[in-house]
This record gives C-alpha cells, structure tokens and sequence, in this order.
C-alpha cells in the first residue's frame, strides 16, 4: 500500500505524504553524494525531496546512540575503533570523509525536525533499539520508524508497546511471512537488491496482496538502476530506499510538467561542474537539457570548463587556452568539490556530446571557441537538432545563423532595449529572462513573437522556483533543476515540502 491516511492517522505521520507516490527514502542519507550517516548526507537527502532518511545505529560502551552502519569505523574513517567498545567522547572524535564526523541519534532527530523528514532507523547494535525508542519519547517526535533483520529485537519493542512503525528486513532468499515469526510487524522491508538480476519481478501480486490483506506496508530494498527503479514506482510500495533519491521522483514531461528544464553546468549540487558525471546525474533524473560551456585548448582542442583559467575548479593553474589537452585532460576536476569527487576530470566536448546523445540535447555556451569547430562536432554526434547556442561573441552567434535557419541561438533579453530587438539580431528561437534583471512579464509576448521563452535563475529557493513555474515560461535555465522537478511534476510531493521554513 502507497500511504493512506488511515495509515498515517494511525502512527500520527504527516497528512501531506498522501501523494500516490512511494516516499523515496534515502539510503543512508544521500550517501552516493555525501558519506554515509552522517549530517551532510541526511541533509542533502532533504534537499533533494526525500521524505525519509534510512540510517544505522549502535550503542556505545557509554550508552550513546551511535549513527553508522558498522560497529568498525576503520573501513570509512581509518581509525581503528569500535564504537561498543568506545566512549562518545573518543568517537565524536572520528573523521570522515570531507571533515564530517560519526553523530548521535538526538543530534538526527533534531536535523530531521528541522527539515520535516521522517526517520526509518535500523537498528545494528544490540541494545539500540530501547535507547532510540526512549530518545523518540522524550523528543516527542513521531514520523519515524524501526526496523531489524534481528527479529526478537523487533519483538522486544513490540512488548514495550512501541507506537512507531515497525519493520522486518527479510534478506534475500526469505518467505517474508515465515521470517517475520510472532513480531508481527507493521512494514515489510524486503532487502532482495541481489537477490537477481530482475528482483522486482520478484515482488509478486500475490505477495502484495499477502501484505495487504494483514494490514502490512511493503518498503523494498536500496535500488539505483534505472529500469528497476521504473518497475518499482509502478507497485503500491510504501517505500524505496535510495543512495541516489533523486532518482525516484524522475522528472516527467506531461500535462503535470510541461516545461522543458536546462541543468545549468550540470547538476552542480551533486557534483563538479561541467563534468560528465555531473551531466549524468541529470540524465538520470529524465531532464531534457544540460548547458555547459565550451573553450579552446593550447593545441586547438575543445574542451568543457566554465573559467577561463583553471584555478577554481581543477588543480591545474593558468589560462586553459595555455595548456594543451593532454595536460588539462590530467587534471583532478573533483577534489576542490568534495572528497567522494577526486579524480573525476574535464571532458572534451565530444565526450559530453556523446554522453548525451539519446537521452538529453545540450545548451551550448561557447566560451571561447571557433564556432565553426563546435557545429562540427556536434554534428558529428548528430545532435544539431537537440542542441542550442549562445555566446557572449554575437558575431560568432550572426556567423551560424548564416550557416543555416535551423540552427537554434538564444538571445539574452537583458542584452538588447526591447524584445523585437533581442529576437532579430540573429533570428533567436530562444530568449532567455534572467530573473534578476528582465521584466518576466514579458514571457507571453514571446509566444506570440513565435519564440520560445526561457528563465534563467541560480535561486535555490522553494519560493522564487514555485513563482517561475507559475509564470509558465517554455524552458527554465536552472542551478536547481531538481527542485524545480518536484514543484512542476510532483505537486502533492511539493506540498508537503512548501510549509517548511528556511531552506535546509
């Protein structure tokens, strides 16, 4: 079952998850972006629209309730320390990745509060379970829910009258309704990812309705490949968990979204700019357009960076245009963004186009580039008609419009005094508003001039993105695509998000 009211009357969840969606439950917060379990990866998973975090606790030596997935933090931390064996003081201690540290239970709960996500916490270490069932009580906080593989630990909240949701995990291999034994618990977590190939296939019709038919929520396992992840948000699953939840809300285009989204540089929040992998996660998540900016290299290469010079977004010094590809093809693209990052490299522009052939067209700024070596290999990718243009160099945008009427260029309306202005100068099929300079009120006289209108906006905010989606511009030229995806394709999700306050 998708959650019901009744359902969510009965453990006092919030109303507002009522959206005919299973709730995307991020594995570990974000953790294919932040590291794991800590307060950067939950964080990043309430940025991306994930109404609950899954995560992992233990029991210190002292008592604590310890957030991680292992009672070993070598492996993540490589400091030799076992959080039953050790004290909170000693543990708080530990560095992760990007400087981040292991946290405490309490210190989730109030992120969680903070953020209006809900908590769906496995329990790993003996003993956890009474101490977050306290901490829950004394926080008065009630979207959450517990859950094990360890079935008598579930039995054991269960005879403390547990009022929170609780789950079995069933590992792979399982009959759920045998493993599950006397604990009769409220979700069915199925934790079957390796279990085949195809392990939707088997959550069967019959097992759903088995589920149902005892008043049981099925919730299935961390799920990342595309085509899996598709069947799943077909069946009436309470829940899928994700270490990429964006990947559960795809962006659809249709009578609820009608709007063709541009990720500005890529989806910057989750990776490098301008990389392939920051082009990836946007293809991912079924946006039409990813922009990125196109420079020449020393040897008369073309290559995708921003700046003009390398000091901001790779490790490398100098003028790009001074270095030949080789050398700038060496470069770590990744580590001045974020650990997880290091190594990820600069593309040339025939990589980013071949990375987005099929799946999504690309907005082309040329930076510094010949504009006729750009046209080559884009067409050389055939991707001249999912691609468009702009420049800072109009003579450059003027040459390819003498080249053909069927290449589309944009033209920025601050750059010109009136809107006939910005669309005859080359015959732009797109004009694009920045939101900080143009009068949107102009949107709808594009339509009636013939071109497409586009609003180019670097806002994070829940507010100024809802303003433009109201506005109904053709395109929008975003830094976050993502949000933007959850106003226009998902608004019941997006009303559970909007009554928050401050951004998280």
């Amino acid at each position: 079952m998708i959650a019901t009211k009744k359902w969510l009357d009965r453990f006092q969840w919030p109303q507002s998850l009522v959206t005919n969606h299973p709730l995307a439950i991020a594995h570990r917060g974000a953790s294919a972006y932040r590291p794991e379990n800590t307060l950067a990866a939950f964080r990043t998973a309430s940025e991306l629209a994930s109404e609950m975090w899954e995560l992992d606790i233990h029991l210190s030596a002292d008592g604590v309730c310890v957030v991680a997935h292992d009672d070993d933090l070598q492996p993540l931390s490589g400091t030799p320390i076992r959080i039953s064996d050790s004290k909170w003081e000693d543990i708080c201690q530990v560095r992760l990745a990007d400087g981040e540290r292991v946290p405490r239970l309490d210190e989730v709960i109030d992120l969680a509060r903070k953020t209006g996500s809900g908590l769906y916490i496995e329990m790993k270490g003996a003993g956890a379970g009474p101490v977050a069932l306290r901490l829950l009580r004394d926080s008065e906080f009630r979207f959450a829910a517990l859950g094990s593989f360890v079935v008598p630990w579930i039995a054991e909240l269960r005879r403390l009258d547990c009022e929170f949701p609780l789950a079995v995990l069933v590992p792979a291999g399982g009959d759920p309704f045998e493993y599950m034994g006397d604990s009769d618990p409220d979700i069915i977590h199925l934790c079957w990812r390796d279990a085949s190939d195809a392990p939707h296939d088997l959550v069967t019709d019959a097992l759903i309705k088995q589920a149902s038919d005892q008043g049981r929520q099925i919730v299935a396992w961390h799920e990342e490949r595309l085509d899996i992840v598709d069947a799943l948000l077909e069946m009436p699953l309470l829940g899928i968990c994700s270490d990429r939840p964006e990947v559960l809300k795809p962006f659809r285009f249709g009578d609820e979204a009608n709007y063709q989204i541009v990720c500005h540089r890529g989806a910057s929040i989750l990776a490098p700019e301008n990389t392939l992998e920051a082009a990836c996660v946007c293809l991912d998540q079924q946006f039409q357009f990813v922009e990125f900016d196109v420079r020449t290299t020393a040897d008369g290469e073309l290559i995708v960076i921003h700046d003009p010079s390398l000091e901001r977004t790779t490790n490398g010094t100098g003028c790009v245009k001074a270095h030949r590809l080789e050398s700038l093809l060496s470069l770590d693209a990744g580590s001045w963004y974020r650990d997880h990052a290091a190594g990820m490299r600069l593309p040339m522009l025939a990589q980013m186009l071949e990375k987005l052939r099929g799946r999504a067209g690309a907005y082309v700024e040329i930076k510094q580039a010949d504009p006729a070596r750009v046209l080559e290999a884009v067409s050389a990718q055939d991707m001249l008609d999912r691609c468009f243009f702009w420049s800072e160099d109009t003579d450059a945008l003027r040459w390819m419009r003498r080249q053909s009427s069927d290449i589309v260029l944009m033209a920025p309306r601050w750059m010109y005094g009136s809107l006939p202005e910005a669309i005859s100068d080359y015959d732009a099929q797109i004009i694009e508003f920045d939101a900080t300079k143009d009068d949107l009120g102009e949107l709808g006289l594009c339509r009636n001039a013939g071109v497409r209108s586009m609003i180019f906006s670097l806002s994070h905010s829940w507010d100024d993105l809802a303003e433009y989606h109201r506005l109904g511009p053709d395109m929008v030229n975003l830094d976050r695509p993502d949000r933007f995806k959850i106003i226009a394709g998902y608004p019941l999700v997006y009303r559970h998000f909007a009554p928050r306050t401050g951004e998280p």
